[in-house]
């Protein structure tokens, strides 16, 4: 094979100047493999291969171009190479950003009607949308199950869908811009000597195509410059609030995503009252520019507006009132493909502002707008999807301020859980039947979650009104083939358990048969697992000993090894840890004479999670178990000082329960006692001795 690749090498070099656009195109595709597959293939010829690309990127063929130009993101996408590229970015960074100004053809291909926010969408306009389950995440703190999929943060995920959107509908401008992207990921502010002097020209340029790409440019290298882009910031922040208004709707609209892209910085540079000079300003400027005239500058704006008020978090509380003026007035003007981004941005802020939002005024301004399209719209439109979400977080933000809305959009949500199932049943008997998308059944259980976490207790009432289907329905969802259905289901069950225990305990038995086999030690399903195990934990917490004793053996025999597998993700992992300390405080008889299996790693796993009450919990458990089983932490000792000397702001019975714990180590030591803590670094040691008396 060897010989065969350095043959195949040397020809394909060979071809590199032939006259035939294919044969060229094959060319480039062959090189950006032989980066993806065998670089040391390329590396003892890279200067040369570098010129070649440096040239063929500039090709007047565009799709020649483009295949060439893909080589700078593959390479830059391999982190064992990047730094070989660093002799040639003087040259590399201003073809890519030449690349980036919009070509003839680019133009040909775009709807490109400044004035079309009348014009209804076609189905074909609206992109599918899936729904992510929800998934409980320590990281998150204690705020019931509303983390990502994969139990952490899901920014960059967010991120990467918002370079998708400009970086969609591939072409040698789009592939430009991702390539000076993770260019400027890979070298941070090192490419900024070669991207200034080449951005403040096309800024300046009269040519609205040149300044076009230089605001792209601009957004594309934020991630990876912003620190070294601080500096310039105060200047050309207000320029691109100023392009908002620009004549042509492809520049406001890139002007906005570019601009959404130093968002951070507008709320927490460095510069002295930054909110009021910056983020006010560029708030104002999307807020004004969500109402434009084109659909393209609508959804850039909003999509931009989002992103903002993401990074904004409590900060967007100052600006509800105006927000929420504009959100309205667009609801009255977007067509149906914005309103889907719209949707998220309300969703967002809610998220952003959380319980600021439930003010009578506020509320007055947005539920009746959201109610209307809540009861207009069909049960399988796709709007209904955005919908589910936008009204998830609404609910979560207004807490009991939700408590007039809940009765129809529980109801409503439990019919649609109901139908769906039904219908997904009749299709799986009869061929001829379209299932229905079973998103639907995830995003009304997450809309339930969120209004039993939103009323609490006084959700019990709604739910026994009607005869408790909700938790019939649950119990079918727990066993649903659908992976993202069960992750959901066992999200809600949590919450239930939280809020709604009395509703759940006559059926805990069935409950719980269908909820331990799924906390699955190998994670083939890591979410279902996940949420398995967290609402486990909450079970016990709310059923005690007397209830949860029988079942607390066969959740052990599950949680331990998932616990002692060091391979097991860490949002999993600490899940797990949290639940064994309940079931531990809940029912020490059982647990306290095992905890020497689980010691070390429940400490090494917990001792990084920040405080929030499951944690306590778990805490309380532990020591309850080391009151019960002493001997057992021996081997944990050092571990187990160290992830309470790790508590910041430890509650007074949680600290009440250290104090004594120590006290009772310290005391079965003897005159061992300073032996073992001295086995500690200085500082931990300290610690123990002036926090626990120890």
């Amino acid at each position: 094979m060897q010989p065969m690749m350095d043959t195949f090498v040397v020809e394909l070099f060979k071809r590199a100047n032939d006259e035939n656009a294919e044969v060229l195109k094959s060319v480039c595709k062959a090189v950006v493999a032989l980066v993806d597959s065998r670089p040391d293939k390329l590396m003892p010829e890279l200067e040369n291969v570098v010129n070649y690309m440096i040239h063929t990127t500039q090709h007047s063929d565009p799709d020649i171009a483009m295949e060439a130009c893909e080589f700078w993101l593959s390479f830059c996408e391999q982190k064992e190479l990047v730094e070989s590229l660093k002799p040639f970015l003087n040259r590399v960074v201003p073809t890519l950003m030449r690349g980036m100004v919009y070509s003839e053809e680019d133009l040909l291909m775009l709807d490109n009607d400044d004035n079309d926010a009348v014009v209804p969408d076609s189905d074909q306009d609206i992109r599918p949308r899936h729904h992510r389950a929800r998934t409980h995440d320590q990281h998150q703190g204690d705020a019931g199950s509303d983390g990502e999929s994969d139990g952490g943060d899901d920014s960059d995920d967010d991120s990467d869908d918002d370079l998708d959107d400009y970086y969609a509908e591939w072409s040698l401008r789009k592939c430009s811009a991702a390539s000076l992207d993770v260019m400027s990921t890979a070298f941070g502010d090192q490419i900024l000597d070669f991207v200034l002097p080449v951005l403040r020209e096309e800024l300046a340029s009269d040519d609205w195509r040149v300044k076009e790409a230089g605001v792209l440019a601009l957004g594309a290298i934020a991630d990876g410059c912003m620190s070294g882009m601080g500096p310039h910031m105060p200047s050309l922040l207000p320029y691109l609030v100023q392009w908002f208004k620009h004549e042509k709707a492809l520049v406001r609209s890139i002007a906005c995503w570019s601009a959404s892209r130093y968002g951070k910085w507008a709320i927490y540079g460095a510069e002295p009252n930054t909110v009021k000079v910056y983020f006010e300003p560029l708030l104002a400027g999307l807020l004004e520019a969500m109402m434009d005239t084109s659909k393209r500058v609508q959804e850039a704006a909003c999509s931009a507006f989002a992103t903002i008020e993401e990074d904004a978090g409590p900060y967007m509380a100052p600006y509800i009132q105006p927000v929420l003026e504009t959100l309205a007035r667009a609801f009255g003007l977007y067509q149906r493909k914005n309103l889907i981004i719209l949707y998220d941005a309300v969703g967002t802020l809610a998220e952003a502002v959380g319980p600021e939002l439930n003010q009578p005024q506020y509320v007055q301004l947005l539920m009746p707008t959201i109610l209307e399209r809540w009861e207009n719209l069909q049960t399988y439109d796709q709007h209904m999807f955005p919908l589910f979400e936008c009204l998830s977080a609404i609910a979560l933000a207004l807490g009991s301020g939700f408590k007039p809305y809940a009765q129809p959009i529980y109801e409503r949500s439990v019919q649609i859980v109901g139908e769906t199932l039904q219908m997904c049943q009749q299709a799986s008997q009869d061929p001829s039947i379209d299932a229905p998308n079973k998103d639907l059944v995830i995003v009304a259980l997450d809309l339930i979650s969120s209004i039993v976490q939103a009323l609490g207790e006084e959700s019990q009432g709604l739910i026994a009104q009607h005869n408790c289907v909700a938790l019939q329905l649950v119990g079918m969802c727990m066993v649903d083939a659908e992976t993202d259905v069960r992750q959901s289901a066992f999200a809600l069950l949590g919450d239930l358990a939280m809020h709604c225990f009395a509703l759940i305990q006559p059926q805990l038995g069935e409950i719980m048969q269908q909820l331990v086999p799924q906390i699955d030690y190998n994670y083939q399903h890591l979410n279902v697992c996940n949420n398995a195990a967290w609402s486990a934990g909450e079970l016990a917490l709310k059923g005690g000993d007397e209830v949860i004793k029988p079942y607390v053996t066969p959740l052990l025999e599950r949680l331990v090894p998932l616990l002692n597998n060091e391979n097991t993700p860490l949002t999993l992992a600490e899940n797990a840890a949290i639940t064994i300390g309940r079931l531990g405080l809940v029912s020490p008889s059982v647990v306290a004479p095992n905890l020497e299996a689980f010691a070390q790693r429940w400490c090494v796993v917990l001792s990084s999670v920040k405080d929030n009450d499951e944690k306590s919990s778990a805490f309380q458990g532990m020591m309850t178990m080391i009151s019960a089983n002493p001997h057992g932490i021996s081997k944990a000792f050092l571990l187990f000082c160290q992830a309470a000397v790790n508590w910041q702001t430890p509650d007074a019975r949680l600290m009440e329960m250290f104090v004594q714990t120590f006290a009772g180590l310290k005391q079965m030591a003897g005159d061992e006692w300073e032996a073992s803590i001295g086995m500690l670094d200085p500082q931990s040691r300290q610690l123990v001795k002036e926090r626990f008396n120890a």
